[in-house]
């Protein structure tokens, strides 16, 4: 039997996307601020060295047995970034926070590197606050990596010293910290391929597009998939996802970006502003906008018969406009959790290929987050160093 999530149409579905909705809604209106007021879009993004070596903060683990922590902790709190209310990028600092108990099932994780995400700051402007507790302060952050220091007693795949990578439940966002307590499903070995910055960049782009372009758009050898936003984190993801599982690929990307793409291995690109597009009719299997600038109704006209739209940027409208198809589907990166072991096997096939645009010290997670909030870009993940 279809989950009635699968179809935006059934009463059930219909209340989980207007609960989202309204909790961006409501959050919109109630901001002090709008996000980036007085901010300069191109705030510095200094690519300083790594300012706290992870070796000088961790303590000799020769004697840790799981269970038990990697050496003594020499003080009881963290430093993270955190907010004590919802709002803009000035709500932000660097501050001390008590590092949670460790349950049975979960992992204590020195984190040697977080990646930036734009889900980060909508967290903290209060997109999902009806479905989070109302204790502040709160730590910000999702995707990291480093070395496992201690682990619960039920823990039986991770151990002490082992290198993972993982992403936060959103619920309880923490990870740009110098250490996270987290459930052990949440992580996944590190490929040694990779660096500890690579690593971080994974979770919540890969999750995402394998949610939404296998799990939602059932693509798979021989179908042909167009992507909106085709060399952005997301997008590049889909792109080496479906291309791995012999899926033809097209996409959209801006017009800097259009040799990445080509040398990616699209069959065709467009540059967004590319007039060829609006002739681009019953010509695809799956249409993935990863971005939201993709009309909901051109994008259906996209679709082959019994083809998918799927959608990661929500709005009412354009969730009410997709409702008029049982075509139109919303994929999120929890959909995708269950999936890190296989990404962390593909990372280390060499078939997920995670791009580290900037590596930023911890000291400066501040100005980081909040000029890429206001529009600086970089080509390639911003990743936090501690």
């Amino acid at each position: 039997m279809k989950s009635l999530i699968d179809d935006i149409t059934p009463p059930i579905a219909l209340v989980r996307v207007f609960c989202y909705e309204y909790a961006c809604v409501c959050t919109a209106f109630k901001l002090d601020e709008t996000p980036c007021a007085g901010k300069s879009a191109t705030a510095s993004l200094g690519n300083a060295a790594l300012s706290h070596p992870l070796r000088e903060r961790l303590p000799d683990g020769s004697n840790a047995t799981n269970g038990k922590n990697f050496g003594s902790r020499t003080r009881p709190n963290m430093k993270r970034v955190q907010y004590d209310r919802y709002g803009g990028p000035t709500g932000m600092y660097i501050g001390e926070s008590k590092l949670p108990q460790l349950g049975p099932k979960q992992v204590r994780v020195v984190v040697s590197a977080a990646a930036i995400n734009p889900f980060d700051w909508k967290l903290r402007q209060g997109a999902m606050k009806l479905f989070i507790s109302r204790k502040f302060p709160k730590g910000m952050g999702t995707d990291f990596a480093g070395v496992v220091a201690a682990v619960g007693s039920d823990v039986r795949d991770i151990n002490v010293g082992d290198e993972v990578f993982g992403t936060m439940d959103f619920k309880e966002s923490g990870a740009f910290a110098e250490e996270v307590v987290l459930d052990s499903h949440l992580v996944a070995k590190k490929p040694a391929s990779l660096s500890f910055q690579e690593a971080a960049c994974l979770p919540i782009p890969v999750m995402t597009a394998w949610a939404a372009i296998f799990d939602k758009a059932k693509t798979s050898r021989g179908s042909h998939l167009f992507i909106n936003g085709c060399t952005g984190a997301v997008g590049a993801s889909a792109v080496q996802l479906a291309l791995a599982r012999g899926v033809k690929v097209s996409g959209a990307c801006g017009t800097a970006s259009l040799e990445t793409a080509k040398a990616a291995g699209l069959d065709s690109v467009f540059s967004y502003a590319d007039s060829r597009l609006q002739a681009q009719k019953g010509k695809f299997d799956a249409v993935f906008d990863t971005l939201g600038t993709l009309d909901v109704g051109h994008g259906l006209s996209m679709l082959k018969k019994g083809g998918v739209f799927v959608d990661i940027n929500p709005t009412l409208r354009r969730v009410t406009r997709g409702m008029l198809s049982r075509r139109y589907k919303l994929a999120f990166a929890t959909m995708g959790i269950k999936r890190l072991s296989a990404i962390a096997d593909l990372a280390s096939e060499g078939v997920l290929r995670p791009t580290v645009g900037l590596v930023v010290p911890f000291a400066d997670a501040v100005s980081a987050i909040t000029a890429i909030e206001c529009g600086t870009r970089i080509p390639g993940k911003v990743v936090l160093s501690l």
